[in-house]
């Protein structure tokens, strides 16, 4: 029950956080709000999981508060608008921000917990 309350309480806070993020106006027609909590997120469970928290923070931060706060399903849904509208010039650089930039902050987390490259 202990872990279920972690995650409730984890995935609030990180819907709340979210939900400020989806505020921000596109960038050169690419959603910003959806991108940055990408990067974000994606830096930030790297650094959860490299640094080997306790299982209690893995549960309040990873899967409930990240898990709250990144948008794959939005980012899917935005890029499938843009390739129905044949918005290609914003659909690739999104594209290739959003996955590119989500592996490197993930790099950049494992570097920064000791990791090597």
């Amino acid at each position: 029950m202990e872990t279920y309350l972690l995650v409730g309480i984890g995935g609030a806070a990180g819907a709340l956080l979210r939900f400020s993020f989806s505020r921000l106006q596109p960038w050169r027609g690419i959603p910003a709000g959806t991108l940055l909590v990408n990067l974000i997120g994606s830096f930030a469970f790297s650094l959860l999981v490299f640094s080997r928290e306790p299982e209690e923070i893995y549960y309040l931060v990873g899967i409930g508060a990240l898990g709250g706060f990144t948008t794959f399903s939005t980012f899917s849904y935005e890029s499938f608008r843009m390739l129905e509208d044949h918005d290609y010039r914003t659909l690739v650089p999104y594209m290739v921000m959003s996955v590119g930039g989500c592996i490197l902050a993930v790099l950049a987390g494992y570097v920064l917990c000791g990791g090597m490259v």
